[in-house]
């Protein structure tokens, strides 16, 4: 059984769900909400897009600008492409698919694809995989609105 998230108290315990999808479908919400520095406990926690939500954004070219960022960690962001799969070297699809492998134990054969929909200004994330302990497929959908 896992915790619930977001976290909710019932008889002084934390209340828990026998719902294994449910529980990664919020574990990776909150990844993918949490910017990477964020957490006193472990500081690479979360996705590292999260923290260019200030860099300037090139719908065109399907990247992110550097802007004077004092972050020297963070330069080898600036040449990757905001759409692509995980299966491609450059792009924040592996950065999330490395996150996901890294802290959500319960899935395997991770595959994150991420898309810039220009139209609706967002970038659709998807991810499959499949649920360890069940052999059962797992998919994901959310979306993340962009900042210009």
């Amino acid at each position: 059984m896992s915790i619930l998230l977001p976290l909710n108290v019932t008889d002084g315990k934390l209340v828990r769900t026998s719902e294994t999808k449910m529980a990664i479908n919020a574990f990776i919400e909150l990844l993918l909400t949490t910017p990477c520095h964020s957490c006193a406990s472990d500081p690479h926690f979360g996705f590292i897009f999260n923290n260019l939500k200030f860099e300037i954004f090139n719908e065109n070219e399907g990247v992110i600008y550097n802007s004077g960022s004092k972050y020297v960690n963070y330069a080898e962001l600036y040449n990757k492409k905001v759409s692509g799969t995980s299966k491609s070297i450059n792009t924040f699809a592996i950065e999330l698919k490395k996150a996901i492998e890294q802290y959500e134990k319960r899935l395997s054969d991770i595959s994150v694809t991420m898309a810039y929909m220009k139209n609706m200004k967002k970038i659709q994330i998807n991810i499959e995989g499949t649920i360890t302990n069940t052999n059962e497929t797992y998919q994901y959908t959310t979306s993340i609105d962009i900042w210009n």
